[in-house]
């Protein structure tokens, strides 16, 4: 076959000792050509031979590789050859998370960096096989919960998902595989009574005391707590109040509708933010310029938004001070909130109330193992009167 017949143009790079086929795909918007590659290393016994020879060996092993790349052109498939699983979940991470909070993206970062990208990242994107990411996922599965696995994976089928859709790959492999379960998660849990008063006898003195003793005595969510403004806090109202109007979400805006509330305060919470605005004055005037003024009623040392992790550590100093270890999870501040209401019997729909859930049917879902079980006290007293035998007329 003469350098003629070939659709391709076929040279040797004595930089890489391959045979190397550059095909043209036309020209760009800026009138560029277009030319891709693909490259063949010859086995040893064929690399002494006459050149005429490897020539022709080239081209039996390019040939098939160019042919794919032409099939992959026909479809609209302009995947570089050396664009791997890493690159696309990192154009996910860049373009597709627009508009999302900050802790999301933060999330699926980590998730990217810890979980994908070292295990699995390295494949081309063309290459990867659906048996490839059965294999990733299994192994995630001896280890990871099922929940955090599904979000994993969930990553990665939108990452090629977006990939697909600007016609860098042909199909999303990802899809095509079922997410296994993975090891049994730590259920959410909620503080005793006992354990409750130790935590608040424990944050006396401590930076993130006055969010915790906000937190589990008003029950407000993590997201709309680090939100909260001071304009939002009547400390000499009869009563005392705190007007839930803002969340660390998209948009700032509450959950739902239902989410926006104001709460009557507790006097401890009264006296322990009264305390706190005046250590915040303080810290306000140590700054100086570095200061930024949001009126956020928790802040950071410089009057920034606290981030969901730094809440998380000055949490967990606290319990650990309180005597009830470190694992406890912020969002358990409202499970306890719950717990201790429905302890004291208050009723499961004036607790959706003061947790800001549409109905009551949401808080005994998602708080199934903080309310009490059903009252039963009437229908013991009406047995024990009447027996289980029917009345005779």
């Amino acid at each position: 076959m003469s350098k003629e017949d070939l659709d391709y143009s076929l040279y040797f790079d004595a930089s890489k000792n391959a045979w190397v086929a550059a095909v043209s795909f036309g020209f760009d918007g800026a009138g560029r050509r277009v030319r891709r590659k693909v490259s063949a290393v010859l086995p040893r016994k064929w690399q002494d031979r006459p050149v005429d020879e490897q020539r022709t060996q080239a081209v039996k092993l390019l040939t098939p590789k160019v042919r794919k790349l032409r099939e992959e052109a026909e479809k609209g498939i302009k995947t570089k050859a050396n664009y791997r699983v890493s690159d696309a979940v990192d154009d996910f991470l860049a373009h597709g998370l627009k508009g999302r909070s900050l802790g999301t993206i933060t999330h699926a970062r980590s998730m990217a960096e810890n979980q994908i990208k070292p295990k699995i990242g390295n494949y081309r994107l063309k290459d990867l096989r659906a048996e490839h990411v059965d294999l990733w996922l299994d192994e995630l599965a001896e280890t990871l919960a099922t929940k955090t696995i599904i979000q994993i994976h969930n990553l990665l089928t939108r990452a090629i998902r977006m990939a697909e859709k600007r016609e860098l790959v042909g199909r999303n492999v990802s899809a095509l595989c079922e997410t296994p379960h993975g090891q049994q998660g730590r259920p959410s849990t909620s503080l005793t009574l006992d354990q409750a008063v130790m935590l608040l006898r424990a944050c006396e003195g401590e930076k993130f005391g006055a969010y915790v003793i906000t937190a589990l005595l008003t029950g407000i969510r993590p997201e709309e707590a680090r939100k909260l403004l001071w304009t939002a806090v009547d400390l000499k109202g009869k009563p005392p109040s705190i007007s839930v109007l803002r969340a660390d979400r998209v948009g700032g805006d509450t959950k739902t509708k239902k989410s926006r509330r104001a709460l009557a305060l507790p006097a401890l919470v009264v006296e322990e933010l009264k305390r706190h605005r005046t250590r915040q004055n303080a810290q306000r005037l140590a700054a100086g310029e570095a200061w930024q003024e949001h009126g956020l009623v928790f802040t950071r040392d410089d009057g920034t938004m606290l981030d969901p992790m730094r809440v998380l550590r000055g949490l967990r100093v606290i319990t650990k001070k309180a005597g009830i270890g470190n694992r406890w999870k912020v969002r358990e501040l409202r499970h306890s909130f719950v717990s201790i209401l429905s302890d004291g019997d208050v009723s499961v729909e004036r607790i959706a109330d003061l947790v800001g859930h549409s109905t009551p049917n949401t808080t005994q879902t998602v708080y199934r193992h903080q309310i009490r079980p059903v009252i039963v006290h009437g229908a013991e007293t009406m047995d024990a009167v009447f027996g289980t035998d029917k009345p005779t007329g």
